[in-house]
């Protein structure tokens, strides 16, 4: 109009359907719009001061004219509801067939990375014609992916991962914003998106640094930070298994419902928050001692350990989540210190039980369990406590393994000996 475009040039399968929502708003506005304001100058100049009209006995009702102006305006609405509807269904469905790019938001940029592990900021290279699959979360405040060409827009949230799809249809650069006031420097957080043609983006993508894919990268992280000394497939840590877990059903504890249990999927989010919260849902059957790596591990990090989860082969066997009765070694502070290279908070009371019971190291008896003597026994106890001194070790039911989601094996019964064992180990 005038020269001037009412919207940005749309570039993206959604971009057609999402204009055609917006114009018919629009139309429907503008002729509700012109309508009413007939009316309002039509009264106005004919019941006027002065003009000679019949004001007398006014319709106190009028069934058709009632009728007509609330069945119109209900069919118009329910059928832009439907339109609308069905365009933002098709908007939210991925398809199957999507590429995945992780996207982390942090202020005041945007971290996106391929699927072959190769990172950009700022900037994001697509190839035309493929559906394109957006992960997206926050390391700090909310943001919004916006890119208005595509007809996207997205709030990006920590903690959280949410997801947006689009299918370019031109090539070209496209501007990429933050819509959502997040600092001193949003105006800054902007980029650019390339829709490339297939063969120039795979082109693109072999010219760039040679880098591990995002599995692979986990992998290393994996076993860099200790993961592997409790999850691993050889590990005798009481532990759950994480080969094939991922998209299957899981059972958690739910300890304000009288410890009952319910199951979920463990999907990205339920890993995200296992690995960063791990006592918010614990695996049945496991204690809640995994250490939190909440601000070790950036959501970029988390995202690589995520896509190695998923690619763990199930050919060694797959898990559900339950304790294997064959991983029942003991795990304790400095086999974390060990494995992850640092002691948790959420573990910091097995090192102050350690120190305090570190002069009474050995095994105990029942009855000394039970408030009778206070020292070791020669003999070895049923339910030993500490058989580690100073390194503060917990064993037998009163620990287990690292687990996605919390770890250790609960007690069958609340039985005096086990009472006993929890006052003694501060719990």
């Amino acid at each position: 109009m005038f020269g001037l475009p009412l919207y940005p040039e749309g570039a993206s399968t959604a971009a057609p359907w999402v204009d055609a929502v917006m114009y018919a708003l629009t139309a429907i506005t503008v002729l509700f719009t012109l309508l009413v304001m007939f009316f309002v100058v039509f009264f106005a100049v004919r019941y006027r001061r002065g003009h000679k009209v019949n004001r007398s006995n006014p319709p106190l009702e009028h069934l058709t004219l009632e009728l007509t102006w609330t069945i119109i305006p209900l069919i118009i609405s329910l059928g832009l509801f439907l339109f609308a509807t069905i365009v933002y269904f098709g908007n939210i469905r991925v398809p199957a067939s999507a590429m995945n790019i992780d996207v982390v938001g942090k202020q005041w940029m945007w971290k996106l990375q391929q699927p072959n592990g190769r990172w950009e900021m700022n900037e994001l290279h697509i190839p035309v014609g493929r559906p394109i699959k957006l992960t997206m979360i926050s390391e700090d405040v909310i943001h919004d992916f916006y890119v208005p060409a595509f007809r996207i827009k997205q709030d990006v949230l920590p903690g959280r991962y949410v997801q947006e799809w689009f299918q370019a249809t031109k090539a070209g650069d496209y501007h990429l914003f933050c819509a959502e006031y997040c600092g001193t420097n949003h105006s800054t957080m902007t980029g650019w998106v390339h829709a490339m043609e297939p063969a120039d983006y795979e082109r693109w993508l072999s010219e760039g640094t040679t880098r591990n894919s995002s599995a692979a990268q986990g992998e290393t992280l994996f076993r860099q930070y200790g993961c592997s000394g409790c999850h691993g497939l050889n590990s005798s840590v009481r532990a759950p298994m994480l080969n094939g877990i991922y998209g299957k059903p899981v059972a958690i504890e739910v300890p304000e419902d009288g410890n009952k249990t319910k199951v979920i999927i463990a999907d990205d989010r339920y890993i995200h928050d296992s690995i960063i919260l791990p006592e918010k849902e614990v695996a049945a059957g496991f204690k809640p001692i995994m250490p939190t790596f909440k601000n070790r591990l950036s959501e970029a990090d988390v995202l690589k350990l995520i896509a190695y989860i998923k690619s763990l082969s199930t050919s060694n066997g797959t898990s559900n989540g339950m304790p294997d009765p064959q991983r029942t070694g003991n795990v304790g502070v400095e086999d974390i210190r060990t494995r992850a290279g640092f002691v948790p908070p959420n573990m910091a009371h097995i090192t102050r039980n350690a120190q305090r019971n570190s002069s009474a190291s050995g095994t105990y008896t029942d009855e000394q369990l039970n408030g009778g003597t206070a020292g070791p026994a020669n003999g070895t106890s049923a339910n030993p406590v500490s058989t580690a001194g100073d390194k503060g070790t917990l064993t037998g039911r009163d620990s287990a393994g690292v687990s996605t989601g919390g770890a250790g094996q609960t007690p069958a019964t609340n039985s005096p000996n086990n009472r006993a064992m929890n006052e003694r180990t501060g719990r």
